[in-house]
């Protein structure tokens, strides 16, 4: 028996030895990668820049809107990207190009972008506006095949490193879109009119969206050049008799379902922050933004930080496993203290009548349970956001992101990016439309239980298959398939 065991194990470590060889003589071309990180970013932006903006924009243009429908046009973004995610993915599995895919995405982003700009002149505004976010989100769907690029342009020893600062460019978009409304409240509601086109605070942040998209494809045109030093080539396998094996498909469902967490955790965060804060603080709509805005852009800063420091230090070397369980434990500690305890002030107030969100904050009267729900202290909700935020994140999405593409192994990887990001761009669909008729008929109350059963669910898949999410090993082939071959 020790005669039959010892050669496979022996093959094994050749295998093993061999992909590694031919994969540490390949250099990461960095200077494409940080482009496509910073493309990333730009991702991040147009998805998230309206979050805590668009609630007033709509209600001032269309009276007809409620909550519930401004919960369908954040998920209109997010089922633009769930149906172009596997395009993109499917188009970079048989081309091998990401260029391309990466243009054409953003050039649809670009109509989607001026076409919700220019809102202001149209009738039937919350339909208009929810075809925009929904033209918009196949536009930045092409995020399926910049995170292909990043996990197999980069060797494995740059891979955490590339991901990392990958998924930290696409969160810190996430994070500094809505900042970047914040910028533009000086302008107001009314802003200045030239003939029928108005540049206000809403619609300024949209033609700059779109100049940003164009701006991108030129970048990615002259700039840009594709190199593939993570993949194991057809050629190099048959020189060295190596397969790579079919990977275990738990694990990557598992990787699946907690990215899909932080992107159903932090949408619920970016949409509800606007409106929490008025119901909460009594802050009308312009304060709620501009201090919402400055908290996640404290909150991005600290998530930035540890961003780099798991691509760029001994923190990146924790085992991805641990560094996941690490974030989901921060995550409930923020439910923990942001759920309405008994002991904390309350009721909430209600808006004086006849009076809207443009002028003070409160509750809307047809929200009951304010009567019964108690206020959070602002500094608990300040820390809560912008410290268990900016930690936790980087410690879910980034290691569940490199073990995702570890877990598939050196092999071409759109197909399965491509569901990767379908599976983060479904989560803001299921949050935006839940936590907005939550929140509007029982309150904020079960959105933060929701969250920690999603939270808890995730702890206990890894916990269960954690000898199992491991990166694919390289296999060397048998007799048989030699001669097959």
């Amino acid at each position: 028996m020790t005669d039959s065991v010892g050669p496979s194990v022996d093959k094994k470590k050749e295998a093993e030895m061999s992909a590694g060889r031919i994969l540490n003589e390949k250099q990461t071309d960095w200077k494409s990668m940080w482009i496509c990180i910073f493309l990333q970013f730009i991702v991040g932006v147009q998805i998230s820049v309206y979050y805590m903006s668009m609630w007033p924009y709509l209600s001032g243009l269309d009276k007809t809107a409620d909550v519930d429908f401004l919960g369908w046009i954040v998920a209109a973004c997010s089922i633009g990207c769930t149906i172009s995610n596997p395009i993109y993915g499917f188009w970079n599995q048989k081309t091998m190009s990401v260029k391309w895919p990466a243009i054409t995405g953003f050039l649809i982003a670009a109509v989607g972008q001026v076409w919700y700009g220019l809102l202001t002149v149209a009738t039937n505004v919350k339909w208009l506006m929810l075809f925009a976010r929904f033209f918009t989100g196949l536009g930045v769907g092409n995020i399926a095949a910049l995170r292909v690029y990043a996990a197999t342009a980069s060797t494995p020893k740059d891979r955490m490193r590339a991901i990392s600062f990958g998924t930290g460019g696409f969160v810190l978009g996430i994070s500094f879109g809505p900042v970047i409304s914040a910028v533009f409240t000086p302008l107001g509601a009314y802003g200045i009119s030239i003939g029928p086109i108005v540049f206000n605070m809403f619609t300024v942040v949209a033609y700059l969206m779109a100049l940003i998209c164009f701006l991108s494809c030129v970048v990615i045109y002259f700039l840009f050049e594709e190199s593939y030093a993570g993949i194991v080539t057809k050629e190099e396998k048959a020189n060295d008799d190596l397969v790579v094996p079919m990977f275990d498909i738990p694990s990557a469902i598992i990787c699946i379902y907690l990215f899909m967490i932080v992107n159903i955790i932090a949408t619920n965060v970016e949409v509800m922050s606007t409106p929490l804060t008025t119901v909460l603080y009594d802050w009308k709509d312009s304060d709620s933004i501009l201090y919402n805005g400055i908290t996640l852009a404290l909150s991005c800063i600290i998530s930035v930080i540890f961003h780099v420091l798991l691509g760029a230090s001994r923190i990146g070397k924790i085992d991805k496993r641990n560094q996941m369980l690490i974030g989901i434990f921060v995550f409930l500690l923020y439910q923990a203290f942001m759920y309405p305890w008994g002991f904390y002030s309350g009721p909430l107030n209600f808006l004086p009548p006849g009076v809207e969100t443009t002028e003070v904050g409160g509750c809307l009267v047809e929200y009951h349970w304010c009567q019964e729900t108690t206020r959070v202290p602002l500094s608990v909700y300040l820390f809560c956001f912008i410290v268990f935020f900016g930690v936790a994140f980087p410690f879910v999405e980034t290691p569940s992101a490199a073990l995702y593409s570890e877990v598939l192994g050196p092999r071409k990887q759109g197909t399965m990016q491509g569901f990767f990001s379908l599976g983060g761009s479904i989560a803001p669909v299921i949050a935006s439309i839940s936590s907005t008729a939550i929140f509007k008929y029982t309150g904020y109350r079960y959105v933060i239980v929701l969250q920690s059963v999603f939270l808890l669910v995730g702890a206990a898949l890894i916990l269960i298959f954690y000898k199992r999410l491991v990166p694919l090993k390289v296999i060397k082939k048998s007799e048989d398939e030699k001669i097959s071959n």
